[in-house]
């Protein structure tokens, strides 16, 4: 047995919603049932994840509990939970960056935010050019793509972890551009591997993948959820005008374990 050092432990999602206000990045980011513990203090409450990148914890406040709560919980997970549950990675609001930093050695991490909509966008232009892509036909090209113009995107072309690709090509049948949806362990749609050639970039190429790709999400699911890294102020412009909100902006960082 665990000792969850004086942290409860949320046995299921609907109590979750109701602790953290319908959060929608809980109620869409956080699968259903728990893939890990879901541990409570009494002002924030940390949410075990396991990806890319290893064993981390979501940590987000709840009710009123701000600066205070996060980090009276992230000093009680750094007390035991953390190395008991293998955890690598801690992920809290970027306005609490200096909460992690008070309790937690780090060694590296990155900023990015969780965005989710539940609007159709409007019609955009090049929209309807739009093609459907194969994720193993069309395989080469889309690597192609991404390694020439976003090496750091995530569609994963050939792997089998999309399950729509759409895309843009030119009078010449290059592909320009492309998207792909995903779904993440919830169940809920997510973009990934936005990607437009560089030199066409600023023509509206980018939006009309992500508009298509969100368009058909939301009428077959409701929702549609995305990714970006918090450093790129123009694809966060095309992601609000298309209607995204921000549930988090997360400052994610590695763990430099043992702590002393």
């Amino acid at each position: 047995m665990i000792d969850h050092c004086g942290l409860r432990e949320i046995a299921s999602h609907p109590a979750l919603l109701e602790l953290t206000g319908n959060d929608p990045f809980v109620r869409w980011g956080v699968p259903s049932p728990f893939s890990g513990r879901v541990l409570a203090g009494d002002g924030a409450v940390a949410i075990e994840r396991v990806g890319r990148r290893g064993r981390g914890m979501w940590v987000i406040p709840h009710h009123a509990g701000g600066a205070p709560g996060i980090r009276s919980l992230l000093e009680q997970l750094r007390s035991g939970p953390v190395e008991r549950l293998g955890v690598t990675h801690l992920s809290v609001p970027q306005e609490y960056a200096d909460q992690l930093a008070a309790i937690f050695a780090t060694d590296g991490g990155g900023n990015w935010d969780w965005m989710w909509t539940t609007t159709e966008p409007a019609p955009v232009p090049h929209e309807a050019d739009l093609v459907t892509l194969d994720d193993t036909a069309d395989a080469a090209e889309l690597i192609a793509l991404a390694a020439a113009h976003s090496p750091a995107g995530e569609g994963d072309p050939g792997t089998g972890a999309t399950h729509l690709w759409l895309g843009l090509r030119d009078d010449a049948g290059r592909l320009i551009s492309a998207g792909a949806l995903q779904f993440l362990d919830s169940g809920a749609p997510h973009l990934a591997g936005i990607v437009t050639d560089t030199s066409l970039r600023g023509r509206g190429l980018g939006r009309a993948v992500t508009a298509g790709l969100t368009r058909w999400a939301i009428a077959r699911h409701g929702v549609c959820t995305l990714g970006m890294y918090s450093d790129n102020p123009p694809a966060r412009a095309v992601y609000l005008g298309l209607g995204y909100r921000t549930a988090y902006a997360w400052h994610s960082r590695r763990l430099a374990l043992p702590q002393s």
